[in-house]
Formats: structure tokens, sequence, C-alpha cells
């Protein structure tokens, strides 16, 4: 043997898994290939109801596409033959080759058959959506979907019945009208207050009525309308005239002593904890204030829902054999040490009678609030439908509990002095749709049957 062949090697053999790369390769490719001719169609979701449009509309839509990703959106609205381009947008690529768009595009367009010279009737919103895919020689798949809607752009017809010519500051009337179709809300606004309307169907189909109030601060009426908005969301407005009549506010002085801060304070103390770090003084004009506006609110927003049937009948009554203590709206001046301290409007009628007297509801209706609540302490308010609430408060105690159906004849607690109250007596309070009115107003029979009686 030659003393060379020793030195020979045997030629290595390449490991086995090299020879399937190329082999792995061209599977990778061939399922990239697959994906980027996908063939899933893009998604789009109308979150706005649009099964009836009015003249202006905003509609909101969701398009997805969480395969290649959008390319593109076209939004058209179509009436026969008639197209109008709402919207249009191209998404430039990223990713390999740049051919992956982004998953999802929230689009806010709006529709205005008006401006479009559109006739009311029968349409169609056609969302066209393109993707990223290379499926059709690379334009990618194409969604055409289609969503029916009818156009209505006519504003409901609305016409006055009647108002009050006069008002006075803290009074009530009625306003009375009439609409010729179904609205999704209607009623009259007074400045920037909303009293809505309720159905008269006993004046004929079509009237409606809305109970308003006005505000005993009230400076001057700067606006006055019934309106409308309909289903589809076409809005009218018809102004009439009030003339609203001043008020001469009483005024009372009210001196603070420190017998009766010793003896209220701790009532609120248990309510307002916050309230402890205060001297006395300061406790009592948070109260007084602060808390007083608190509880104010709250009220409104209790007697801003009312039932749209009336619950009522008659003349609301007054709290048998009591004498008035004070006024509504009268302007009171707080002092303490002889001096001026605070200054408030008190919003209803202090009634006197025996101590822990019986108290009736003043007419029919639903109990809508009892607890208690700051100032008022225990109170009662009960709905009495068409926005006309009545209020009970500074209750030694509650007979009654929300929900429960009332009349006159029923108690619904003891008078007594909680809340910010230095004797036993009933606070009452009337409200039309979260305003303070003056009761006197729906004690007096004449009034009632004048100015809202006459129109229910």
């Amino acid at each position: 043997m030659d003393s060379l062949d020793k030195f020979k090697r045997t030629p290595r053999r390449r490991p086995l898994f090299l020879m399937f790369i190329p082999l792995l390769v061209l599977i990778a490719m061939a399922v990239a290939l697959v994906g980027f001719y996908e063939r899933e169609l893009s998604q789009v979701r109308v979150l706005t109801d649009i099964a009836l449009v009015g003249a202006e509309k905003e509609v909101e839509l969701l398009i997805t596409d969480d395969k290649s990703g959008l390319r593109s959106i076209r939004i058209e609205l179509v009436q026969g033959d008639k197209r109008a381009l709402i919207f249009e947008q191209d998404f430039v690529g990223r990713g390999f080759f740049g051919r992956v768009g982004p998953e999802q595009a929230e689009v806010v367009i709006k529709l205005d058959p008006v401006a479009f010279k559109f006739k009311d009737g029968e349409a169609e919103l056609l969302v066209s959506v393109r993707d990223y895919s290379w499926w059709d020689r690379l334009k990618g798949n194409l969604a055409i979907l289609t969503f029916p809607v009818e156009l209505d752009t006519r504003p409901p017809l609305l016409y006055i019945a009647d108002s009050p010519r006069y008002i006075l500051q803290g009074g009530a009337g009625i306003v009375t009208y009439s609409l010729d179709e179904e609205a999704a809300e209607h009623g009259v606004m007074i400045n920037d207050i909303f009293h809505p309307g309720f159905p008269m169907p006993h004046k004929g189909e079509g009237m409606y009525g809305a109970m308003i109030g006005l505000p005993h601060d009230l400076e001057r009426i700067d606006k006055s309308v019934a309106m409308a908005v309909d289903l589809a969301g076409n809005s009218i407005a018809k102004p009439f005239g009030m003339i609203m009549r001043n008020r001469t506010p009483r005024r009372d002085r009210i001196n603070v002593s420190d017998g009766f801060l010793s003896r209220k304070l701790p009532e609120f103390l248990s309510f307002y904890p916050d309230l402890r770090d205060k001297e006395p003084l300061a406790q009592y004009l948070e109260i007084n204030s602060r808390i007083r506006r608190e509880n104010n609110q709250v009220i409104s927003e209790v007697c801003r829902k009312s039932r749209p049937e009336r619950l009522w009948e008659g003349r609301f009554q007054r709290m048998a054999r009591s004498s008035r203590q004070a006024g509504f709206a009268e302007h009171r001046t707080y002092y303490y040490g002889g001096e001026e301290v605070d200054r408030q409007v008190h919003l209803g009628i202090d009634l006197a009678s025996t101590g822990k007297a019986e108290v009736m509801a003043a007419n029919s209706g639903e109990v809508v609030f009892a607890g208690y609540l700051g100032i008022y302490g225990e109170m009662v308010i009960i709905d009495h439908g068409q926005g006309v609430f009545s209020l009970y408060s500074h209750l030694s105690q509650i007979g009654t509990a929300v929900g429960d159906q009332v009349t006159k004849e029923t108690v619904i607690g003891l008078s007594g002095a909680s809340g910010m109250a230095g004797g036993d007596h009933l606070h009452f309070s009337m409200l039309i749709n979260g305003v303070f009115v003056d009761p006197l107003e729906w004690w007096d029979r004449q009034w009632l049957e004048l100015n809202i009686l006459e129109y229910l």
C-alpha cells in the first residue's frame, strides 16, 4: 500500500437537513404567496341607525380587515340613477412589499340629502372597500355593501293653539299645540329651560300640551318657543309671546344664634362629616349655601322626569288648620352677632299647625322621593303627572315610600323640625319640570280653572 494512502480522507457527507432547506424555503414562499392571495372580504358595520334619515345626519361606520388590511374606502348615497360621493380615502401600505394596510378605520360621515338634491323616499348607502390582497391582479378583494335608508327631510308641522298672555315670575302656565306626525321629542323652551310635552287625546288627534314654569329670579324672557323633533331628526320651532309680570319680593331677617347652631349642626355632621373640621358658623354657612344648592339640584333632577298622564284632579289642598309662616321667593338675610353673614331665597311656603301634625298629599299622584335631604330634612316628593310635582319637608316622620300611589286623603308623614328648621312646621313647594313655582296659584281654584284646567 502506498504510504500516502493513509493520509487520504473519506469525503464528508452534507448533513441531511441541509438538503431540505431549499424545499422549506419554497414551501414558506408558497405559504406566503397563498396568504398574499387571501380572499376574505373586509367587514363594514354601521354604528348609527340609518333606517330613517332627515335633512342632516351624522353616521358612524366601523370598517375592518384583519387579513391584508384596508387599501381604500368609498361611500356613496344612491337613489335610482343619482349618486353622490360622501367619503373617499386611500391607505398607504406598510410591511413586506408595502402590501399590508390598517386593520380598521372609524369613519364619520354627514348625510345631507337636501344639499345633494335627493327626493324623500327610498335610497341606499353604498360602501365599497378594497383590501391589500394580491387577488384580482394585485388589485385586492372588493367588498361592496348596501344599506337601505328612508329619506325624510320635511320638518313636522306644528301649530300653537294656546299660550299664556301673562305669567308671573315664579308662576306657571300651559302651552297647547298640534303636530302632524309622531315626534321623538317635543315641548316648550323658555330661555334655556325645556318643558316636555304630553298628549291631550281628548282635545283631538295630534294635540299636545306642555306645563311651563318661570324661575322666581328670571329677569326677562329671551326665548319662548314650542318645538318638535321628528323621528328622522328634522326640527321645527314656533315662537309665541308672553308678558312676564315681576314679583315684588318679601324680605325677612333671620338671626342665627349659638343655641340654634348647637341644636342643628350635630344632625348635619352625621350626613356631612367633611364639615367637622370647620368652626360652627363656617359649618352653618356651608350648609346654608353650598349644600342648599346641591339639595335644590337633586330636587330639580328628581322633578324633571314626570308621568305623561295627568294623575291629579282639581285644586291642590293646603295643610289643614295651618297658618303661613314664610312665603315663596322670600328674600332672607341672615345675621350672626348682629352682622350680616348670608343671603338666600326661600323656595316654598312654611305652614305651621300643631306639633307633629298629619301631612296629607296635596293631590293624587305617585311618590318619587321619600328620605332625608340636607336642609330639607325628611322629605317627600309626589309626581302628579304632566310635569307637576309637590314637595313636603322638615317632616318628623315619613309615612310613605317611593312608588306609592296617593290621594288627597293619604297621610304621607308628620310635620317636624328636621333639616334647617327652627321649629315644627311643614315646608311646602310646587315644581314644574324641576322649576320651583308659587304654590299659591295651585291652591287658588279660580286661577287653576282659568289658567290650567280650561285647557286640560
